[in-house]
């Protein structure tokens, strides 16, 4: 069995089905009827939501030993890469920022600079550099420095008159260091959770991913990769359930500990997926997922854009004016599910979103359409 050389179709279903989470999770009908899984912990622990995002970023990273490679075999120098690099992160950055502007609209200012897709981009630049400079030694260093110098940041340094180690919600140095930054143009509540410091273990995130990519591409023979990743992965996740004792589990601090717990995870998964996609060739469940798993950031951004407009424009309704997604929801869809519970139709309202952004990317997939974000 040759190693993997470019091209993983268990990726790409791994991939749809994350950001296919992803848009489920940011799209309920009514935020205040949703299945706890599919919300956020507030500060400490994690959920079904609180995976998704870490998972994106493992994937990004996962797939870097490969695009890297085929770079290298069609001659392409560092210049050209360190090229490439850079435009994206720059498009990602100024997506990021019109994202913003389309949630927060009207009231637009003051614009909040930190997001999803800018923790996104300045995450694969850092471990880009990381993957195309060293080798997997010094990826392991990198995850190993990323993380300590991040806990010692939490842990060791004052901050505002506050002594070191101080992380509630109202005080850590992650919200300080924010708030000094940039002012009121970031969240608050209990903090920004793609603030500056957590770019450090985002990083780590995507760098875990390129190590578990390593693993897989270096892997000869089919076993060999599906035990590697359920080892690693199971490794992983009790190394962060056991330093959780000494560093919570934090999405909004995005922890040491969390890129651990969610990693190691991501791993496990995406070992099963491994298996049944591209071991077994059970494909045809997956098909919807390799639809989004294509166009993923291009399906993320445009739903995300959609899903703001749907809350945010107003129409004329009767007498008075609504919004299409109150006429949808309210008017449609909730009187529809009546008596049942008021999370069903919540949930059946993002489904329903799911699937109409599923087919749209079924329409791009058939017309042989590759949106690069």
């Amino acid at each position: 069995m040759k190693a993997v050389a470019h091209h993983l179709e268990s990726l790409n279903v791994f991939r749809g089905i994350t950001i296919a989470a992803m848009i489920l999770v940011n799209n309920p009908g009514d935020w205040t009827a949703v299945f706890p899984p599919l919300m956020h912990e507030y500060w400490t622990g994690w959920t079904f939501a609180d995976l998704l995002f870490p998972w994106f970023i493992f994937i990004m990273g996962f797939a870097m030993p490969f695009a890297f490679a085929r770079r290298h075999e069609q001659g392409h120098r560092l210049p050209h890469l360190y090229r490439r690099i850079v435009r994206r992160v720059a498009l990602l950055i100024a997506i990021g920022l019109i994202l913003n502007a389309v949630s927060a609209w009207p009231a637009v200012f003051p614009l909040r600079y930190p997001g999803v897709l800018q923790r996104i981009a300045l995450s694969y630049l850092i471990a880009a550099l990381i993957v195309l400079h060293f080798e997997v030694t010094g990826w392991v260093v990198a995850v190993a420095l990323l993380l300590l110098g991040h806990w010692a940041l939490l842990t060791l340094v004052p901050f505002g008159g506050h002594p070191p180690g101080t992380l509630t919600p109202e005080h850590n140095l992650a919200g300080y260091v924010d708030a000094f930054v940039f002012g009121r143009h970031s969240l608050s509540r209990p903090i920004d959770p793609e603030g500056l410091v957590g770019v450090l273990p985002s990083a780590a995130t995507a760098v875990v991913g390129a190590l578990a990519g390593r693993l897989v591409r270096q892997a000869h023979s089919e076993t060999a990769r599906l035990g590697n990743l359920v080892i690693a992965g199971a490794g992983t996740f009790v190394a962060g359930e056991v330093w959780s004792h000494l560093l919570p589990v934090s999405k909004p601090l995005w922890t040491g500990s969390y890129v651990l717990v969610v990693t190691g995870l991501a791993m496990i998964v995406f070992a099963v997926t491994y298996e049944v996609v591209d071991r077994w060739q059970v494909r045809a469940w997956a098909r919807p997922f390799i639809w989004l798993g294509v166009n993923p950031l291009a399906i993320y951004v445009f739903s995300d854009i959609v899903g703001h407009l749907l809350q945010n424009v107003e129409i004329r309704r009767g007498n008075g004016h609504t919004t299409p997604m109150a006429w949808l929801f309210w008017g449609v869809l909730e009187p529809a599910f009546r008596p049942w519970m008021t999370e069903w139709p919540s949930l059946a309202f993002a489904v329903a979103y799911v699937a109409v952004w599923t087919a749209i990317a079924g329409v791009l997939y058939r017309r042989r359409v590759r949106i690069q974000v």
